[in-house]
């Protein structure tokens, strides 16, 4: 059954590639005589439709030279310090074992972060263990806390927090 295909398949090609031969090339166009004299025996439309088409049918180059764009005098922009009022603390997961809560602060100190791990006690009686690293006061430190956090497989959640003091 395979070698019916591929004869097939084979076959097909052959006869494409016939097709391809058999079908007249397109011409590169008349010769230049022959474009002359069409040109002579055309209706003065297409006389002024060729005339267009030698002048550009806009002027941008020429509007270009005679324009002059002035730019303002300002002052250069220095950035200030920053005067926030919250911090970015990232939270790494939640859980109701301190256990879990531990290996993972564990893992996280394994990439150079310090972790802390804070309990929680719900109105409905549960417990849960926070696990949280920064605080943070610049978002490129932070960021780079969740890129490493990201490389071990942790999707973090960042917070902003009132800063202390």
């Amino acid at each position: 059954m395979r070698w019916i295909l591929s004869l097939a398949a084979v076959g097909g090609f052959i006869g494409f590639i016939a097709y391809l031969n058999s079908v007249p090339a397109p011409q590169s166009g008349t010769g230049q005589a022959e474009r002359q004299q069409q040109r002579e025996n055309s209706t003065p439309a297409v006389t002024i439709k060729d005339k267009a088409r030698d002048e550009p049918g806009f002027r941008f180059y020429d509007i270009l030279k005679d324009s002059e764009v002035v730019a303002p005098n300002v002052d250069e922009y220095t950035p200030g310090p920053i005067d926030q009022s919250f911090a970015y603390l990232v939270q790494t997961g939640s859980f109701r074992s301190q256990q879990d809560a531990e290996r993972q602060r564990a893992e996280i100190a394994f990439q150079g972060l310090r972790a802390k791990v804070d309990r929680i006690d719900l109105d409905t009686g549960s417990t849960w263990f926070r696990v949280n690293v920064g605080p943070y006061h610049s978002r490129s430190q932070m960021n780079a806390a969740i890129d490493k956090l990201v490389s071990i497989n942790i999707q973090p959640l960042v917070r902003k927090v009132p800063k202390e003091g």
